[in-house]
């Protein structure tokens, strides 16, 4: 009997198990995965990854196309997500193949990319799989995953500050990184989970430049929109303004209208739940004092 590899990991509350009989396919790279890795146990998205001599592309049109890396196809019931790279082999580097629940997927990885690389994992749950993976999970009545930072206190209070690219989430998750009772779940992304009656913020090993990232977890009670500016000031935001700014923050099937209006859901439901505020700082370590004074009022 083949011997089989495997590796178990946990993001945002999803167990996912990946199985291969190469190790290289199931072994992650060094990194923030590391923190997430859990012991064997039932999983909610089961995968299984092997070598391929040759992938194509399929005729026709795709479902979606990132502009990136991967494109989308529809094949009857199922999902096929093909990874190309801007540099070497012309065709396909990656397939994955999912059920229309996203709880199992077939991965094939194409041998000719590794071929120089013998000694090197080949994890095919890395970018832009993990998320691509973790954002259809989730827009499918679990929750939202979203461009921000988050961190969580001692007592198990979660904020995200949510911002596009350049808005100050990694400048601001260093600042909250020296502080000793709190920890960073990211610098870049985090999960938000609405599917119970507590909403909660899940830290991911999707990170920015920070590098920061925690498999922690906490309750929502509070969202912040980063915006730079001279000086730090707290402006109440909106219900109406506060869902839309964190819609725009959100990652979403924009394909599916379905996905879409259960993403919309999530969104609406946890700025609902917490207190909003559009945060104008400057990257100065007194900001979060601004922060914590605000929180302290709050509770």
């Amino acid at each position: 009997m083949t011997s089989r590899f495997e590796t178990w990991f946990s993001i945002g509350r999803f167990v996912f198990h990946v199985s291969s009989a190469d190790r290289r396919l199931a072994c992650p790279l060094p990194g923030p995965l590391e923190d997430f890795f859990t012991s064997p146990r039932l999983a909610d998205v089961e995968v299984v990854a092997e070598w391929s001599d040759t992938l194509a592309e399929p005729d026709g049109p795709p479902l979606f196309d990132s502009g990136g890396a991967w494109r989308l196809f529809r094949q009857g019931g199922e999902f096929l997500f093909v990874c190309r790279s801007s540099i070497g082999v012309a065709e396909p580097y990656m397939t994955a193949r999912f059920d229309a629940a996203f709880t199992r997927g077939d991965v094939r990885v194409n041998r000719r990319y590794y071929c120089d690389l013998a000694a090197d994992p080949a994890f095919p749950l890395e970018y832009p799989l993990d998320e691509v993976v973790m954002v259809h999970l989730l827009s499918r009545g679990a929750g939202v995953e979203i461009h921000g930072c988050g961190i969580v206190d001692q007592a198990g209070r979660a904020y995200v500050f949510a911002g596009q690219s350049g808005a100050g989430k990694s400048t601001i998750a260093r600042l909250w990184s020296g502080r000793p009772e709190i920890t960073v779940l990211s610098d870049e992304r985090v999960v938000v989970r609405t599917d119970h009656d507590r909403i909660t913020v899940w830290g991911t090993p999707f990170h920015g430049d920070a590098i920061l990232a925690s498999p922690r977890s906490g309750d929502l009670a509070g969202v912040f929109f980063l915006h730079h500016a001279p000086a730090h000031a707290a402006v109440p935001a909106e219900p109406s303004l506060a869902a839309a700014h964190l819609m725009s923050c959100a990652f979403v099937p924009f394909y599916d209208p379905q996905a879409i209006a259960k993403t919309f859901d999530a969104v609406d439901r946890a700025i609902r739940s917490v207190p909003c505020y559009d945060l104008w700082f400057a990257p100065d370590p007194s900001v979060l004092d601004c922060v914590l004074d605000l929180t302290a009022v709050l509770r």
